[in-house]
C-alpha cells in the first residue's frame, strides 16, 4: 500500500471514529425531567416551595416517622446536610405522617435533626413525584430537573456518597 492510500485510509477511519464517538455521546443523552413543583408547610409553619430552591442542588427525601428504614437513614441525612449546607445544596425532608407536626416535631427534636422538614399529610408532593414506597429520594439539579432517584434507605454519609456530593458541588 502506498503512502497516499494509507493516509486516505487513516483519515477515513479517524473520521468514522469521530462520527461514532459523537453520535454515541449524543444518543446516550437522557431527556431532562422537570421536577414537579410543590408548596408545603414546614415544621415552623412557613410555606416552602421546591421552586424557591432554584440555583441549588436539592435532595428531596420522602419519609415517615413510622418507617423503619427512614429512621435508620436520618442520622446520615443530618451528616450530609451539615457537611454541604453552606454550599449550593439544600435538603428537604418531606414527611408523609398523617398526623403532621404533632408526631413529626417530637421525632425531629429527639433525634436532633436540623434540616428543613416539610409536612405532606395529604400526600400532594408525594403523589406528584409518584412515590409508592418510603423512603424515596430525588436529586434535583439547579435548573429544577430530576437527575436521580433512589427508592429505599441509604447511608448518605458513606465515603462514596460524600465523594459524589463533593464532586457534584465542586462544579
Amino acid at each position: 500500500m502506498n503512502f497516499n492510500k494509507r493516509t486516505a485510509l487513516f483519515y477515513r477511519l479517524a473520521s468514522t471514529c469521530v462520527v461514532l464517538l459523537f453520535s454515541s455521546t449524543f444518543a446516550l443523552a437522557e431527556p431532562t425531567i422537570p421536577a414537579p413543583n410543590f408548596t408545603l408547610k414546614s415544621l415552623n409553619g412557613e410555606e416552602v416551595s421546591l421552586s424557591q430552591q432554584r440555583g441549588k442542588y436539592v435532595l428531596v427525601n420522602f419519609w415517615a416517622t413510622w418507617c423503619g428504614p427512614c429512621k435508620m437513614e436520618m442520622p446520615s441525612l443530618e451528616t450530609l446536610y451539615q457537611r454541604f449546607k453552606s454550599k449550593k445544596f439544600s435538603l428537604l425532608a418531606v414527611s408523609n405522617d398523617m398526623f403532621g407536626a404533632q408526631i413529626v416535631e417530637p421525632f425531629i427534636t429527639a433525634h436532633k435533626l436540623s434540616f428543613p422538614v416539610l409536612l405532606d399529610q395529604q400526600l400532594q408532593a408525594s403523589n406528584k413525584f409518584g412515590v409508592v414506597s418510603l423512603p424515596t429520594t430525588f436529586m434535583i439539579d439547579p435548573e429544577g430537573n430530576i437527575i436521580g432517584e433512589l427508592r429505599g434507605a441509604e447511608d448518605w454519609a458513606s465515603p462514596d456518597n460524600i465523594l459524589y456530593f463533593e464532586n457534584l458541588l465542586a462544579n
